[in-house]
């Protein structure tokens, strides 16, 4: 199966009717409007990072006015296969020699089964998920290269002595999609992430390694120091840091991913450890970094999820670009970065995804969609600001209720010994999702300050209503009475303070 000519991208018509496979021309090519359809948000997402890739590095843009072309316009019939003519046999699954993302001749006593390469579906932690039965049993080869591309790039390794990818075990990763229906479509989504040559040049230092080939092609040497900046465009998307290698499929039948009918499906894979080492970080155009100064030095990371916090707590680092100076810095994806200037008065749908792990476990599957309003390309002191009163008022409703749960032994106060200030920023969070990310899909951000001062608002009673429900149960306990009026004379004045103006 090649990637680039055969029906592989599982879709459904966005008006709606049967799921379907089609090929990469039909989707590029054509007026019908498609949309992803997969059972899980991740493996969508991973479908469309791929497609993404795939058309970042046969079609880029060679400016702006081109960009804006390939997305109102689909590609004709003569570009698409003038721009394939040089891919030949490159992106396919099955190749007798060089197949699609992975490692030919790998030793390996046993096999592996599919659905370990389905991140979550199985291990200690898979029961936090909702899974269909059997849904890694035989995949289809559209289902096989999305999984493979997923759990190579934006997945947790398999454990000890396996890399993970570019971007670390469990990246963020943030692409765009138009609000409007008309440009809401998976075509009109790929277009939109996808960089312009100058753009793309000023990112990997204007050379983009175009020579190189993938990892398939020219693989890792074992025990190999690699500098990040030799690590070329197309080699850098489609990185593969594991020896797998795909058993031979098994016959027609329909596949436990998409759902579709077949001609040959895969139930196993062989996988090996393998070594080496990435020197610098390698700047992948999907993920934000964070910067943070260490010992004098700038030291940058990729961005993942670390807590189970809403995704509007990251929302600053995900649009907003700081340097490093005694606090920490960031960048958004070069995506997000790019559409700031190419779509400068767009009304944008981020869509934001990802893993939270631990090592190679995945305690959580994270997929959110957040429309942000015109306007936030040149206003990023209001998207701080926005996080800034979320954050202070989820941090006076946990320190009141601390001083509740512990008491003040200096003073001799009895606290409750139970744990509320967690219970309280669980409910915080929770509540605050609807709130926060409404204000951001709305705010008019040129004149920003009553929706703030309404935010602040609603948050004051979120916070009062919340610590008056979290310490009901306790309130009656006569050995607690003290500790109660402590912790709430302390919230009162703690959002006291966050009303009052900055600056007073």
């Amino acid at each position: 199966m090649d990637l680039l000519v055969h029906n592989w991208i599982p879709v459904r018509p966005m008006a709606g009717g049967t799921p379907t496979t089609i090929s990469l021309q039909t989707l590029l090519c054509s007026d019908e409007q498609w949309i992803l359809c997969l059972p899980r948000d991740d493996m969508e997402l991973s479908a469309l990072q791929l497609l993404v890739c795939l058309t970042q590095v046969i079609w880029t843009p060679q400016d702006d006015q081109t960009l804006h072309l390939r997305i109102k316009q689909p590609l004709t019939s003569d570009d698409f296969v003038q721009g394939i003519s040089a891919w030949s046999d490159t992106f396919q699954l099955d190749h007798p020699d060089m197949p699609f993302m992975q490692f030919k001749g790998v030793s390996a006593n046993d096999v592996t089964s599919m659905d370990k390469l389905l991140a979550g579906l199985t291990g200690a932690t898979n029961c936090t998920f909702i899974n269909e039965p059997g849904q890694g049993d035989a995949l289809c080869g559209g289902c096989t290269a999305i999984a493979l591309f997923n759990k190579a790039n934006n997945a947790p390794s398999f454990g000890g002595g396996f890399k993970s990818g570019l971007r670390g075990g469990a990246p963020v990763t943030t692409l765009l999609q138009a609000i409007n229906s008309r440009y809401a479509d998976l075509r009109t989504t790929i277009w939109l992430n996808v960089l312009t040559q100058p753009y793309l040049q000023q990112l990997l230092s204007e050379d983009l390694q175009a020579k190189q080939l993938p990892v398939w092609q020219e693989p890792i040497q074992a025990g190999a120091t690699i500098p990040a900046t030799h690590i070329g465009l197309l080699r850098g998307l489609f990185w593969q840091p594991n020896h797998i290698e795909l058993c031979p499929p098994v016959g027609v039948g329909q596949c436990s991913g998409c759902g579709q009918q077949a001609t040959q499906r895969y139930t196993g894979f062989l996988k090996e450890k393998f070594n080496f080492s990435v020197e610098g970080v390698w700047p992948h155009p999907h993920s934000p970094r964070v910067l943070q100064v260490k010992q004098g030095v700038v030291e940058e990371k990729f961005l993942a999820f670390t807590t189970s916090a809403p995704s509007w707590t990251q929302i600053s680092r995900l649009l907003v670009s700081r340097e490093a100076d005694t606090k920490e810095g960031h960048r958004p994806a070069a995506v997000v970065d790019q559409s700031r200037s190419v779509f400068s008065k767009a009304r944008m749908q981020l869509i934001v995804g990802g893993y939270r792990n631990n090592q190679a476990s995945i305690l959580e599957r994270r997929h959110d969609v957040m429309v942000v309003n015109q306007g936030w390309q040149t206003h990023p002191e209001v998207i701080n600001e926005v996080v800034g009163i979320g954050l202070g008022y989820k941090t006076a409703l946990r320190k009141a209720l601390y001083i509740f749960a512990e008491g003040i032994k200096e003073n001799d106060i009895k606290g409750a010994g139970i744990a509320v200030h967690e219970k309280g920023e669980r409910e915080y969070y929770r509540q605050s999702d609807l709130l926060i990310p409404n204000l951001l899909a709305s705010i008019d951000f040129t004149q920003a300050d009553e929706c703030l001062e309404q935010l602040k608002k609603s948050l004051n009673n979120l916070c009062i209503n919340l610590f008056e429900q979290v310490t009901a149960p306790y309130c009656h306990h006569s050995k607690l009475v003290k500790a109660l009026a402590v912790a709430r004379r302390s919230l009162h004045k703690q959002l006291a303070a966050l009303r009052q103006p900055q600056g007073e």
